[in-house]
């Protein structure tokens, strides 16, 4: 089984880089050792025995850290209270060492999420509504979904996936509807996230875990408010902005960069703006219109220019570019 990362621990650092009582730690307030069979031993007798027992443990900020050791590895259970608080919010269960099962609970006691490690690089993640009722359970290899049954706040079935093909509804710990996510080879291919209001609120494509393809973003009211491209994480195409549904803006990218005209127009459709962009840097002159007239402004590698001194560079550039051949 593959080395466990905690990323919701917030105070695990130091304590799980041993079973020493991390004295020097200035987050420790104090520390007890407790023997396998109950007694209470001080630092120097439980270095000097086998490491067998308890290890509670209180930081500054009222987390209270008990940690079980067999032969001086974590063996059992270690959890961390809430600060200040009996409740445990954070529960780990190891066996010599090796993690095998971590839950995360609410402030009541509640369990939110639970992933049980197996030992052929499979995990199995519960997530449970703040009534205790499953909202999801999920099956990993790897980092690829291979099973998921997915719950209504009613508690019946809405959707799954098998054998890594299917859809996958994620909730909040409410109910509320956040995403669908269309899941092929077991990664996601497409997610559509909602509004509060169960409009839809973005549709985007993925490839290899990156954003790739169309996406698109709406209003809570379900108007039109953003489309762009990517290709591979990187924005390539033009983006599209509107306001009330209405085409306010065009503006093209390639590979990650403004390239080319961009368009700026009003609320009635009208044109106002073309803007001339290389290389994500104004280039070129930038035209601004208005029902009295038309203003131009020239850039040269986003510096603002005169227009002779534009021409000037452009040529300069060229003739350069012809003499070393590029």
């Amino acid at each position: 089984m593959k080395a466990r990362f905690l990323p919701w621990i917030t105070c695990a650092g130091v304590l799980l880089t041993g079973c020493h009582s991390n004295k020097n730690n200035g987050d420790v307030v104090s520390q007890q050792f407790v023997h396998k069979y109950g007694f209470g031993v001080s630092e120097q007798e439980w270095e000097e025995r086998a490491q067998d027992g308890t290890v509670i443990t209180m930081m500054k900020n009222g987390v209270k850290v008990t940690r079980s050791f067999e032969n001086g590895q974590l063996h059992g259970n270690t959890s961390y209270t809430f600060p200040h608080s009996t409740v445990v919010e954070k529960l780990l269960v190891y066996d010599q060492d090796t993690l095998l099962k971590e839950v995360l609970h609410d402030a009541g006691g509640f369990p939110v999420r639970e992933d049980v490690y197996e030992f052929d690089d499979r995990t199995i993640i519960t997530q449970w509504d703040e009534k205790g009722s499953p909202l999801a359970i999920e099956e990993y290899v790897n980092e690829s979904l291979l099973e998921g049954k997915y719950y209504t706040p009613e508690h019946e079935l809405e959707s799954q996936v098998e054998n890594g093909y299917g859809t996958r509804a994620k909730r909040d710990r409410s109910g509320i509807l956040l995403c669908r996510d269309r899941i092929e080879k077991g990664v996601i291919a497409q997610r559509l996230s909602y509004h509060p209001n169960g409009q839809i609120q973005s549709i985007s494509n993925y490839e290899d875990y990156q954003l790739h393809g169309e996406q698109i973003k709406n209003t809570p009211s379900g108007k039109p408010l953003m489309t762009q491209h990517w290709n591979h994480g990187v924005l390539d195409g033009t983006k599209t902005v509107y306001r009330n549904g209405i085409k306010i803006a065009e503006i093209p990218f390639v590979n990650g960069q403004k390239q080319g005209t961009e368009l700026h127009f009003d609320d009635f459709g009208t044109l106002t703006a073309e803007i001339q962009w290389k290389n994500d840097k104004k280039h070129g002159m930038s035209r601004f219109h208005s029902e009295e007239m038309t203003e131009n402004e020239w850039f040269y590698k986003g510096q603002a220019v005169q227009e002779q001194k534009f021409e000037m560079l452009e040529n300069r550039e060229k003739l350069i570019a012809e003499i070393s051949g590029e």
